[in-house]
């Protein structure tokens, strides 16, 4: 079966936090762990043990192991499926409306390691 990938997908383990929308005003986001398994500039594979249905629209925090940097990115839900009881894989596609987040993504996949944390602003 031939993918219609438009980007090369790095496997690749890193941390990702989910940021929910707080339930009232005045108290904080929820945050939702979990990590890619895959990864490249137009999205991710992502494990974590929370649902999201296709089409959701994420908030997502990105701990770029190997550059060692830190990505803010909206992302949406494109699949979804159960990996085993209470775990779940889905597939998100970046929103890249922030032309930095891009640049820090193509450095982390492409460039020579970075050895500075740096955060990119949504």
């Amino acid at each position: 079966m031939r993918e219609n990938r438009k980007d090369k997908r790095i496997s690749e383990e890193n941390r990702v936090v989910i940021e929910l929308p707080a339930p009232s005003p005045a108290a904080e986001p929820r945050l939702v762990n979990a990590l890619t398994k895959d990864i490249s500039l137009g999205g991710a594979r992502i494990i974590t043990d929370r649902l999201f249905e296709a089409g959701s629209s994420l908030r997502m925090t990105l701990y770029l192991t190997k550059s060692k940097q830190i990505v803010k990115v909206r992302a949406d839900v494109r699949w979804n499926r159960i990996v085993e009881d209470g775990l779940y894989e889905m597939g998100v596609e970046f929103e890249h409306g922030i032309p930095t987040g891009v640049l820090v993504l193509i450095q982390h996949l492409y460039g020579k390691g970075q050895t500075t944390p740096t955060a990119v602003p949504m």
